[in-house]
C-alpha cells in the first residue's frame, strides 16, 4: 500500500509537470506571435514615414496682364525620402467641362522639400467670366509616383476659383492610383 501511495504521488507530480510545461509552451507561442505583431507594426509605421508624399503645396490665379491669366500649381514632396518616376499632371476644367489646357510633366526625381512649379493658361476670351464668378474655373493636379520601399504612389486634388475671395480652395482629391484617370479626364470620380 506504501507503494501504491507513493506511485499515487509520483503521477499527480507528473501530472502537474505537464501541466506547466504545457502552459510554457503556451506562454511562449503567445510571446511569439506578441512579437512578430509589434515587429508588423513597427514595420508599417516605418514604411508610412520613410516614404514620399508628393502634393500640391500652393495653387493660385495669376494675371500678368489683361489678356494672360494662367492657373499655377506648386508641388513638392512633403515626405523624408526621393520620389521616383513623378508624373505630374493640371488640367483647366472650366464649367465643369476639361478645357484643352492641360499640362503633364515627367519629373523623374523630386527629393524632399524642393518645390517645383507648374501653369496652365486661362483661355483668354474666360479670363473675365472667370474672375467675375459668371463661370467656373476648377483645376485638377495629379500626380504618379514611386518610393524606395513602395510602388503605385498616388495623388490627385481638385481646386475651385472663388471670386469673392480670390482664391483657389480645395475641392474634393483621393490618394487612390484607380481614380487619378478620373480626377484628369472628368474632374471628379462622379
Amino acid at each position: 500500500m506504501r507503494d501504491d501511495s507513493r506511485y499515487r504521488k509520483l503521477l499527480e507530480y507528473l501530472g502537474f509537470a505537464e501541466l506547466m510545461g504545457a502552459l510554457m509552451v503556451l506562454a511562449t507561442a503567445f510571446s511569439a506571435v506578441a512579437t512578430w505583431r509589434t515587429a508588423s507594426i513597427a514595420n508599417a509605421l516605418y514604411n508610412a514615414s520613410e516614404r514620399p508624399y508628393v502634393g500640391v503645396e500652393n495653387v493660385s490665379l495669376e494675371r500678368l496682364r489683361p489678356d494672360d491669366c494662367h492657373v499655377v500649381a506648386r508641388y513638392r514632396n512633403f515626405g523624408s525620402v526621393p520620389a521616383e518616376g513623378v508624373i505630374v499632371t493640371e488640367r483647366l476644367f472650366l464649367d465643369g467641362k476639361p478645357a484643352d489646357h492641360r499640362l503633364t510633366l515627367e519629373a523623374g526625381i523630386l527629393s524632399p522639400n524642393a518645390s517645383h512649379h507648374m501653369f496652365v493658361h486661362v483661355p483668354a476670351g474666360r479670363i473675365a467670366a472667370v474672375l467675375s464668378g459668371q463661370s467656373k474655373l476648377s483645376v485638377v493636379v495629379a500626380a504618379s509616383y514611386r518610393g524606395p520601399v513602395r510602388s503605385g504612389l498616388c495623388y490627385a486634388e481638385r481646386f475651385t476659383y472663388m471670386p469673392e475671395t480670390k482664391t483657389l480652395e480645395v475641392d474634393g482629391g483621393s490618394p487612390r492610383c484607380s481614380e487619378i484617370g478620373h480626377w484628369i479626364d472628368g474632374g471628379s470620380r462622379r
